[in-house]
This record gives structure tokens, sequence and C-alpha cells, in this order.
């Protein structure tokens, strides 16, 4: 049975592929691009952003179908964990801090400077991260065997890095010129972690649970740590 595609992993999808399939080809296209180059001059500011949804020609189009599957099968399942505005928030500003990260560094690397930088692995490399962290001591069942989601993770996690190299190498760019392609989604990866350690659990707020008192059984609210902070302070 397929896992369910939550509204907000989908919606990171849908954007990818109106940029790229439906946008990609007109005029300004290149308009989408972070050069940070242009950037570091004030030019094109919107670029870390668009950027992150317009994925390179070629091969590239190849990885609109792995966003699809990362934000399907793992995304999802991390939205359902922590809600869709959490998730959304995790995987957007990992993404955007990958991309202005990498810009930064042109400032001190040339290769960095002259680089485009364009695709999803921002986003997807920061919901692989992420998934692997949150569910490492759970188990998957995939048909009949059971798999570590850690394991899914780092083989995600290969693939999502590994893409924008290929794509680079394979439209003639040498190894000098092609590894800047990999920083964004790096520093994402670097920023999810962070992202990860206070919201590894579900949230509590206002949860009702049962509880027994000498005997007796009825409900109780469960303030959140928050909850009992504010009415401290007031």
């Amino acid at each position: 049975m397929l896992p369910s595609f939550r509204r907000g992993a989908f919606g990171l999808f849908a954007l990818a592929f109106v940029v790229t399939l439906l946008l990609g080809d007109r005029a300004f296209a290149a308009a989408l691009e972070l050069r940070p180059d242009q950037l570091l001059s004030g030019r094109l500011w919107w670029t870390p952003l668009s950027g992150l949804f317009r994925e390179p020609e070629g091969l590239g189009m190849l990885a609109l179908l792995w966003t699809l599957i990362v934000q399907w099968w793992l995304g999802s399942r991390l939205e359902g964990f922590w809600g869709t505005p959490r998730y959304l928030i995790m995987v957007m500003v990992s993404g955007l801090v990958g991309m202005l990260g990498a810009a930064a560094l042109g400032l001190a690397l040339p290769a960095m400077r002259e680089a485009t930088l364009v695709g999803s692995a921002p986003l997807d490399f920061a919901a692989v991260v992420a998934f692997g962290f949150v569910f490492a001591k759970e188990r998957l069942q995939v048909g009949s065997r059971e798999i570590s989601p850690v394991v899914v993770a780092l083989v995600s996690g290969l693939v999502v890095l590994s893409f924008p190299l290929i794509v680079a190498l394979a439209a003639g760019a040498s190894i000098a010129h092609a590894w800047p392609s990999l920083v964004p989604a790096g520093i994402a990866g670097v920023v999810a972690l962070l992202f990860v350690q206070p919201w590894r659990r579900r949230p509590t707020s206002g949860k009702v649970e049962r509880a027994k008192h000498r005997g007796q059984s009825h409900l109780r609210v469960v303030r959140s740590s928050d909850d009992m902070l504010n009415r401290l302070l007031a």
C-alpha cells in the first residue's frame, strides 16, 4: 500500500514541477537560477528561492523524479510526524540557508562565485537527514522485510548528493567546476540537524489523556512546558 502524499511535501514537488517543466523553457528561465556572482553584486535577489525549484536541463529532469520519491516516501512521513507547518519550515529554511551559504562562499572561493546553483537537492537532502535521525530507532516494513530508516536515509542521501555532481559532469564540466553543486545540499543537511534535536518528539501541547486517581478514572489535560512557563511569567 502506497503512503499518503501529504500536502506540504506534495506542494514542494508541485512547485519544482511547475518551475522546471512549465517555466524552464521561457526566456526568463535563466533569471531563476542562482549565480553567486550576480547575487553578491546585488542582482537577482530572489534566486536563492527560485533556484531551489529549478532543475537543470538534461539529466536534471531525473532529479524531478527523485524529488517526487523523496518527498512522497520520506518527506510525507516527517510531515505526518511534525505537522505541515513544522515540516515546511524545516525544509525551506534548510534549503534557503544552503543556497545562501553556498553563495556566500563565493566571497572566498572563485569556483563558487562562478557556479550556477539550481535544483531541489537541498530540500531533499534536508528531508533525508531529518528522516534518518527522527526515525532512527524504528523499523520500516518493506514487503516481508524490515529495514532500518538509517539505511534508507544513507542510500537516499547518496543519490540526492550525487545527482547535481553527475548532472554537472554530464554537461561537460570538470571536477574543479562541478564540485560547487554539492555545497548547497551539504549545508542544508547540517541545518536540518539543528531542527531535528528539539523536534524529535511529537508536540504534546493540550493533549488529553486518561489518568487514574485513587482507583477512579478521569480525564486530565497535560500541559506542555511552554504552557507552564507562560503561567509562571503571567
